[in-house]
This record gives structure tokens, sequence and C-alpha cells, in this order.
């Protein structure tokens, strides 16, 4: 990883659960996929059903139509919840960021903002997986990002 820090690659923390089986990520991509139109379909059943069993026969066709409707609704929450994985992410990183930033500070070491992004980047990748490894990964991700704190002799305000 440092020789990647040191050429300026971007990387990003992946679960090693996904790094180890790739074919994991496809089946649970074509899970989505799938259980996505059941649902719409069966959504749509359920509205021609009820349409013919009061009386609205004629639009009861239509009801298909709502199958559309539900895979444009299913798409938008999907990317709303990509949307909110990334700030969950990215408020986590920039904790971290902040910390490492301090500790740079207050040691009187000048560093650019890339380096220190990159030191913060690799401290950010190891504290998640130490705590993959101690099964509270998503706990921990999210209580870095509620996290408020600031260190206390922080001479930038972020």
């Amino acid at each position: 990883m440092k020789k990647q820090l040191d050429r300026g690659e971007k990387w990003a923390y992946v679960l090693e659960e996904y790094v180890k089986n790739p074919g994991r990520v496809k089946f649970l991509r074509f899970c989505d996929y799938l259980f996505t139109a059941v649902a719409s379909i069966s959504t749509a059943t359920v509205v021609v059903w009820t349409l013919r069993k009061f009386g609205f026969a004629e639009m009861a066709n239509f009801g298909f139509v709502t199958v559309i409707l539900f895979l444009v609704l299913a798409n938008f929450m999907k990317r709303r919840t990509e949307l909110k994985l990334t700030d969950l992410f990215q408020s986590a990183f920039y904790l971290e960021y902040r910390w490492v930033n301090y500790g740079i500070q207050r040691k009187g070491i000048t560093m650019s903002d890339e380096n220190i992004r990159d030191r913060a980047g690799l401290s950010y990748a190891h504290k998640l997986r130490n705590a993959e490894d101690h099964g509270r990964f998503w706990k921990y991700v999210k209580s870095m990002a509620a996290s408020k704190k600031v260190p206390p002799e922080m001479f930038e305000v972020y």
C-alpha cells in the first residue's frame, strides 16, 4: 500500500470477504436485480387483481404499467442508498483526516495536503481492517461518521 500511496494512486477500503470472493459480489448484484423484478411484477399483479375485484376490469390491463413505476422507484431507492453509504464513508474518513492533520500539526511537521490525505487514507484503512477483523465494521463506520469530535487544539476549523 505504501508504494500505491507514493505513486499517488487512489484506493478505497473494500471488505476482505468481497476481495476473497469476487463471485459473491456478482451473485449479490444478480439477487438485487432478481428481487427488484420479482417485487415489481408481484406488486403489479396485486394492482391488477385489485382493479378487477373492484369492477375496474377495463383499467386492469394498465395495472401492468405499474411494473415500470416500481422499477423506477426501486432504482431511485438503490441510488439513494448508494449515496447515503458514500456519505457515511466520507464522513468517517474526514474524522480520521482531521485527527491525522491534528497530529501532524501538533508535531510541527510541514506536509502537503496530498500527503496528509494519503496518511489519513492509510490510517483509515488500517482502522477499518481492524474493525472488520473484530466483527464490528459497520458499527465502527457508523460511529465514526456520527462523531463530531474535533481534536482539542485544532489549528484550522473544518
